[in-house]
């Protein structure tokens, strides 16, 4: 005897076999999209060096990063800092953090108001003793006017930096202004700045920063123009909601710069108009009005 299980699989094979005879099942299991059996050898080996370039560029970035910390925590003695919440910018309520000694044109970072330490002071921390035993465990102390260490220490990691990341735009301005303290390593200042261009054409801030020292301890006029010019071209190019404060203060001060520089070699000419086109995107900017004012009338 046959059972039903046993029955009704000889039925469902029969009821298989005619169909595929008649052509129904082919029909009915056809893909319904047709795809490729597989990338081309060439397209597998772009995939992966897209793959690999795409996880080096992290890993280099990441590295960048991490050495930016370092440094940042050696010239700060190593007191934490982190960005402030929207709530403490609305109520004010966070530590200051600002440089008594200069900032990026010292060798420092820039402090624009949107930092605070991450340990708070006595006067904001609401946590009472276990604040008190953190700010004597932890390296702490009142950011409001501070100093920064000699970074000399620091200037190798720098060139870690931009080698890791080439396209790290702050290891070069603020490293190139570190060497440039010692007056013996100006040209080495300025080399690193050279080459920072060559990797990041379209830099305002290492341009700018460029022309503005070929300007002032190089006393190079000629030299730094392009530099300059550059720098402007660069913001020119940019939406100028999107650019940083960085880029910005940078598009500033090459206009200031080309000013300055064109006044010191006597070009009246080309001063005022740089003047000009400095106050047609920094209204309120003092160099160039300054300058327009001296020259009203010549």
């Amino acid at each position: 005897m046959i059972g039903r299980a046993a029955f009704a699989a000889l039925g469902f094979a029969a009821l298989a076999s005619a169909m595929a005879c008649s052509g129904v099942l082919a029909l009915k299991i056809e893909p319904m999209v047709q795809v490729s059996a597989g990338l081309s050898a060439a397209d597998q080996v772009r995939v992966e060096k897209a793959a690999a370039t795409s996880l080096f560029g992290q890993f280099r970035s990441s590295m960048a990063d991490f050495l930016w910390l370092k440094v940042d925590k050696y010239a700060h003695s190593g007191v934490d800092l982190r960005g402030v919440t929207e709530q403490e910018q609305r109520s004010q309520n966070a530590d200051a953090v600002q440089s008594a000694d200069g900032g990026r044109e010292q060798g420092n970072r820039n402090h624009t108001g949107d930092e605070t330490t991450v340990v708070p002071s006595a006067k904001r921390d609401w946590r009472g003793f276990y604040g008190k035993m953190e700010r004597e465990v932890q390296p702490y102390r009142d950011m409001s006017q501070h100093t920064h260490n000699d970074p000399k220490e620091a200037l190798p990691l720098f060139r870690l930096m931009t080698w890791s990341n080439p396209h790290f735009i702050s290891g070069y301005t603020v490293g190139a202004a570190m060497i440039a303290r010692d007056r013996a390593k100006l040209g080495e200042a300025i080399a690193f700045l050279k080459e920072g261009l060559v990797n990041n054409p379209q830099s305002i801030e290492i341009s700018s920063d460029l022309g503005a020292m070929l300007t002032a301890r190089k006393r190079d006029f000629a030299g730094a123009m392009p530099y300059l010019r550059q720098a402007i071209a660069s913001g020119a190019r940019h939406d100028f909601a999107t650019l940083t404060d960085d880029e910005n203060e940078a598009y500033q001060n090459a206009f200031r710069w080309a000013v300055l520089n064109r006044r010191e070699v006597g070009d009246t000419r080309a001063a005022r108009a740089a003047a000009e086109a400095g106050l047609a995107r920094f209204p309120n900017d003092v160099v160039c009005r300054r300058y327009l004012t001296s020259v009203r009338g010549k």
